[in-house]
C-alpha cells in the first residue's frame, strides 16, 4: 500500500500533541484525530483505518482500554500505545489486551515514530496481501467451474463406469479435504502435498483422457523439503484454464526436480485459447509474494514461445 493511501488515527486528549503529529507527517500519509477514544471509536466506524496510535492516559477511557475494544471490534487494524516508562502494567495490560503491535515512549522521538510508522504500513501490506493470497487460493481451489466440470463428468461415469465413478468421488472427496486441512499452513512438505496433487490430476485426467499428458519426477531426496501449499496445483490449474486442450493439441505439463538445485519446475507448452479471459496475474504475483514472505528466495517466471515455466523454490 502506497504512503499517500495508508490511514492512520492519533487519538490523544492534549490538543496540541494531535496538532504536532499532524503537521508531522500529514505529507506523507492520511491523518485522522481524536481527543478521546469515544471519538476514536465513532472515526473507526465511519471510515476505513489501517493504523490506530494512541496515548495511554485518557480520562473515560484509557488507551489500553480504547485499543480493547479497537483489537475486538476491528481487529485487521495495526494498534500501538504511547506511554511513560513508568506505565508498565499500561504496556503489559496494551499487549495482552489490546493487540498492540507496539508501545512508543513519551515523549515520542520524530526518527522513531516515522520508522516504527513504516514497519507498521509495511507489516499491514503483508497482512492485506495474505488476505488477498488465501481469497485467491480459495477461489481457485474451489473453482465453482471445476466442480460444475467434476460433477459432469461424474455424472456421465454413473452411467458407463460405476466402480471409476467410485473412484472419482472418492478423489474429489480428498482434493475438497485437503484443501479445507491445509488451507491456513505456510508450508508443508512435498512427500504430504505430492498425494493431493496426484488426486487432482485423476480428476482432470479422468476429464480429459490422452488429451492432457502430467509428469511427475520428483527425487526421494527432495520429498521432505517444504512448498507453499496448493501452490503446485494452482500452476497446473492456470496451465489448463489458459491453453487448448484436444485430441489434436495435447497439453503437456511436467512437475520436476532435480538434485542439482533446490527449485520445483512446473512447465507446459504453450497453446493458448484465442479468447481466454484475460489473467489478472493475481495468482503469480501472490506466489511471489508468498515465497518472499517465507524464505527471501525469488520465484522464476520464463516464458517462450513454447513454453511456460516456474521455478518454485524448495525450502528446508
Amino acid at each position: 500500500m502506497e504512503k499517500k493511501n495508508f490511514i492512520i488515527l492519533y487519538v490523544d486528549d492534549e490538543v496540541n500533541n494531535l496538532i504536532s503529529f499532524r503537521a508531522t507527517f500529514r505529507r506523507e500519509y492520511k491523518i485522522l484525530t481524536a481527543q478521546d477514544g469515544f471519538e476514536g471509536l465513532r472515526i473507526l466506524g465511519e471510515q476505513e483505518v489501517h493504523l490506530v496510535i494512541s496515548d495511554q492516559r485518557m480520562p473515560g477511557m484509557t488507551g489500553v482500554e480504547f485499543l480493547e475494544k479497537v483489537n475486538r471490534e476491528y481487529p485487521g487494524t495495526i494498534r500501538m500505545i504511547i506511554t511513560g516508562f513508568s506505565d508498565i502494567d499500561a504496556v503489559i495490560g496494551s499487549i495482552n489486551k489490546g493487540g498492540v503491535y507496539r508501545y512508543i515512549a513519551k515523549p515520542w522521538d520524530e526518527r522513531e515514530m516515522r520508522m516504527t510508522i513504516e514497519n507498521a504500513r509495511q507489516l499491514f501490506g503483508l497482512q492485506e496481501e495474505n488476505i488477498i493470497s488465501q481469497f485467491e487460493t480459495l477461489k481457485s481451489q474451489v473453482n465453482p467451474h471445476f466442480l460444475f466440470n467434476s460433477l459432469n463428468v461424474l455424472s456421465s461415469l454413473i452411467f458407463i463406469d460405476q466402480d471409476k465413478a467410485a473412484k472419482f468421488v472418492r478423489q474429489l472427496s480428498k482434493v475438497y479435504r485437503y484443501v479445507l486441512d491445509h488451507k491456513d499452513m505456510d508450508t508443508i512438505v512435498l512427500r504430504e502435498e505430492l498425494p493431493f496433487i496426484e488426486s487432482y490430476i485423476f480428476l482432470l485426467k479422468t476429464r480429459f483422457d490422452q488429451n492432457l499428458q502430467v509428469k511427475i519426477e520428483i527425487p526421494e531426496e527432495k520429498m521432505d523439503h517444504k512448498v507453499a501449499p496448493m501452490v503446485i496445483q494452482l500452476l497446473v490449474e492456470n496451465a489448463i484454464k489458459h491453453n487448448v486442450i484436444s485430441r489434436l493439441k495435447p497439453l503437456s505439463v511436467s512437475i520436476t526436480a532435480t538434485s542439482e538445485d533446490d527449485y520445483l519446475t512446473v512447465s507446459n507448452n504453450l497453446q493458448l485459447k484465442s479468447s481466454t479471459e484475460r489473467s489478472s496475474r493475481i495468482g503469480l504475483s501472490n506466489i511471489r509474494k508468498r515465497y518472499d514472505y517465507l524464505s527471501g528466495k525469488k520465484v522464476d517466471i520464463i516464458h517462450d514461445e513454447n513454453h511456460f515455466t516456474v521455478k518454485i523454490p524448495l525450502l528446508n
